[in-house]
């Protein structure tokens, strides 16, 4: 195997940029077969680095990557594209574009030096990924730091057969700083990582026609300021056979778990379990909508798609709220306190969720709703951006299924930490729901507790 070593005092010395001479010899080991570009201890300034074919990138332990804070040091990708917020995306610090065998490995540190493309600068709408893989078939990552993003921190669009394990992601410096991005990719594997983000933590999307599928996410540690683990919103393509469990919830501020099909995707054959979260709102938020956004030149949109035999078991959750309403980033509302608690499964009226079960779950919600519950009617809004406190206090205390087909609480307990007037769970245009004795169990007020009917 072939392999270059490099040091940060040579480099340093001969530019301002440690890149030019780092592409130089991943496109030199590329050229001989392939091998290893190792990076010795240092700090590193760089603008974007491409990945090769059959080239690993290697930084030892004191190697530091850091990103510049100069959008033209990142040259904009053909594959660039707008994301569901409205901002350009594609340039990335490290980019591979129709690669084979690569790998970014080590015990050093990339760091995209986010902070300084922050809302308000020219550069905000452009900003940077950390890692960007497209149309990659044999990926690695492994045993790195990826910190302080400007934008995602790993992207995965159109992969195939990729790791990324051992890693720790730190990105809380900006907004949209998800941790790690499986976007219409295939046979991917996520373990023993911990990420802690101020958007997801770990999401699946699919913004190409390509589905996202065969995914493996296990023994993760996850905090993050938005959700924790997601399926959507980003969902034209389809996702299905997703696997998620042993996994550590410290913090989800925006749910610990959403399964959002928005833009026409089949989702189908999910399986989250053994999931605990310590502090979250939500807890789960399940959502078939008709948003109907495309992501690709010469893409239509798509009608409603499909969401069915989704399985969430072994999950134990604390739920909070916040402490004062919230402003609703589309509306304008204020979002109650008593919007963020509380399961939310719903889907269309023409078009149901299909086939859930809650197995082994032990939830506590905060409770304390003492307003008139028959007053709360949570809106369709099929085409809005999906939250689940967008939808407004739930008339239930613990769960409120609406659109829904075949669904399966066993042996679900809930506690409420404070007495509420609202029945714990409530149906509206549900079939085959089905439950247990050893189920709804609520504290303290049990008497007060029950379930409502369409």
């Amino acid at each position: 195997m072939n392999e270059i070593r490099l040091s940060s005092h040579r480099l340093n010395h001969r530019s301002e940029l440690s890149s030019p001479r780092i592409q130089e010899a991943i496109d030199e080991c590329s050229a001989a077969g392939g091998g290893r570009v190792v990076l010795g201890p240092g700090s590193y300034r760089c603008g974007t680095i491409f990945l090769r074919d059959k080239v690993t990138l290697h930084l030892e332990a004191g190697a530091s990557i850091l990103g510049s804070p100069r959008l033209t040091d990142y040259p904009a990708p053909l594959t660039s594209f707008v994301d569901a917020v409205g901002d350009i995306r594609g340039r990335a610090l490290i980019l591979a574009e129709g690669v084979r065998e690569v790998g970014l490995t080590g015990e050093g540190v990339i760091d995209g030096n986010g902070g300084a493309f922050h809302q308000g600068t020219p550069e905000h709408p452009s900003r940077p990924f950390l890692v960007r893989l497209v149309h990659a078939r044999g990926v690695t990552i492994r045993g790195l730091t990826l910190r302080a993003s400007a934008a995602w921190t790993v992207h995965l669009l159109d992969c195939e057969d990729a790791v990324v394990e051992d890693a720790t992601i730190d990105s809380r410096v900006n907004e949209n700083n998800d941790g790690i991005d499986i976007d219409s990719s295939r046979r991917v594997t996520v373990r023993r990582c911990k990420i802690f983000t101020d958007d997801d933590a770990v999401c699946l999307k699919a913004t190409r026609r390509e589905p996202c599928e065969d995914i493996h996410v296990h023994d993760c540690e996850l905090s993050t300021e938005c959700g924790a683990l997601k399926l959507g919103t980003e969902s034209y393509g389809d996702m299905r056979r997703v696997r998620m469990h042993d996994i550590r919830i410290r913090y989800a501020a925006t749910c610990a778990i959403k399964v959002l099909t928005s833009d026409g995707a089949v989702i189908e054959d999910v399986e989250i379990r053994n999931v605990k979260a310590d502090l979250t709102t939500g807890p789960i938020f399940v959502r078939l909508g008709e948003r109907g956004r495309t992501y690709a030149k010469g893409d239509t949109p798509k009608p409603a798609g499909r969401l069915r035999r989704l399985t969430i078991a072994g999950f134990r959750a604390k739920v909070f709220q916040p402490n004062s309403p919230s402003l609703q980033h589309f509306t304008k509302a204020l979002m109650p306190p008593e919007a963020f608690s509380g399961i939310l499964m719903t889907g269309l009226p023409r078009q149901p969720v299909e086939d859930v079960v809650l197995r082994a779950c032990e939830i506590e919600l905060v409770g304390g709703f003492t307003g008139d519950a028959s007053k709360l009617s949570p809106p369709e809004q099929p085409a809005m951006y999906p939250e689940h406190f967008y939808f407004g206090t739930l008339p239930a205390a613990a769960a409120y299924l609406r659109h829904v087909r075949g669904v399966k609480f066993e042996d679900v307990r809930f506690k409420l930490q404070r007495p509420d007037v609202r029945p714990l769970v409530v149906t509206d245009d549900v079939e085959g729901f089905e439950t247990d004795e050893a189920g709804a169990v609520c504290r303290p007020q049990e008497a007060m507790a029950g379930v409502g009917g369409d």
